[in-house]
């Protein structure tokens, strides 16, 4: 029988249930697919409740969280009051947990705390998840990182950390067609959280002025908007609000290129390996980037371009713009689909339950 499967699992998340889905929300489908029963902790809340949601064998649960300052107790009365809540939850939701997953080391951070039969995993997907990193990770009888630098960070604690990168969600159902706005043949996409500080938004202007014949379609939440009114006062940017994540491929698919435009040189770690980057591939068109170190090896095959600078950035976006058909060929167009594929939910749970046999 499978490890990961028919089992009882509490996915301990930073993100609640209702948010728009990341890779919490999708380990939690596709774990429950497998026929594990998926409890999901939202963040701390008013209220106890453990409730079903749209997806089979997936629960939503609230708790009212810690009392504050559990951080700086003694370990002894530490792992008392996490043992205590742990087993509020577990009576709330009626049942014995097997498994915990945790992607928050805000709370229970004190794995030790658990039952010895329940088996803990730590799995950090963001640069900022850094809390009680230390206790969290060398309690963990499992560490996972999805980049090269959390890496470094776990096996300072855990030798049994590795490093499993993003997930790709598969699309199941077709998606609605995006029509397009702008008259010009070349098409630029971004798609994402346009509010994030770690845009280049000095890079956007550069790229929209210096390209004009280049129309560059941006999607995602943008609160921040009103101050780079001087964007939607040039012909060729467009924004189209934000769009579900089941009609983002036909967003991709539309465009002859992708970008992602990050301050690399000052946040190179937490820039370490965009999630946006394994959905670009799923696309199989042709991704100019800032430096992302996780996708450092792709570049030799010319199936992404990236660059260290501003100006090196803009060099390479006139030579691919120059030489489409080159850079979205048949070939490099599948190999890229194939990498988005190989690492598929599906397939990222068949790599964790080979790092836990």
């Amino acid at each position: 029988m499978s490890f990961l499967s028919n089992k009882n699992i509490l996915i301990i998340s930073p993100e609640p249930w209702d948010h728009i889905f990341v890779s919490k929300h999708h380990y939690a489908t596709h774990l429950a697919r497998l026929g594990n029963k998926i409890y999901y902790l939202n963040p701390a809340s008013d209220g106890l409740k453990c409730h079903v949601t749209t997806f089979v064998n997936v629960f939503s649960v609230q708790y009212n969280g810690f009392i504050k300052g559990v951080r700086l107790l003694p370990n002894v009365l530490q792992k008392k009051i996490i043992r205590r809540k742990f087993n509020e939850i577990e009576e709330l939701c009626q049942t014995t947990f097997d498994i915990v997953w945790s992607f928050d080391n805000s709370v229970f951070f004190n794995f030790s705390a658990l039952p010895e039969n329940v088996y803990s995993i730590s799995h950090i997907v963001d640069w900022n998840q850094d809390f009680e990193f230390k206790k969290a990770s060398e309690t963990a009888d499992l560490c996972l990182a999805s980049s090269r630098f959390i890496l470094e960070k776990q096996r300072k604690y855990n030798l049994n950390s590795f490093n499993i990168g993003h997930g790709f969600n598969c699309i199941g159902k077709e998606s609605k067609q995006i029509e397009l706005i702008g008259h010009n043949k070349i098409n630029c996409g971004y798609a994402g959280n346009l509010d994030i500080k770690y845009l280049d938004w000095e890079l956007v202007g550069k790229l929209v002025s210096g390209f004009p014949t280049v129309d560059f379609h941006f999607a995602g939440q943008w609160d921040s908007r009103a101050n780079f009114s001087y964007l939607d006062e040039m012909q060729n940017f467009h924004y189209y609000g934000s769009l579900y994540a089941d009609d983002l491929p036909s967003f991709y698919n539309n465009m002859d290129m992708l970008i992602v435009v990050y301050q690399y040189e000052k946040y190179p770690e937490q820039l370490a390996n965009p999630h946006k980057i394994m959905e670009y591939l799923s696309s199989g068109k042709i991704i100019l980037a800032t430096w992302s170190d996780q996708y450092s090896e792709i570049t030799k095959d010319d199936l992404i371009i990236m660059n260290k600078t501003k100006m090196g950035f803009l060099e390479s976006f006139k030579e691919v713009k120059n030489h489409l058909k080159k850079w979205n060929n048949l070939q490099r167009t599948i190999s890229r689909k194939k990498i988005a594929a190989q690492n598929s939910y599906k397939n990222q749970i068949i790599k964790i339950e080979n790092l836990l046999k």
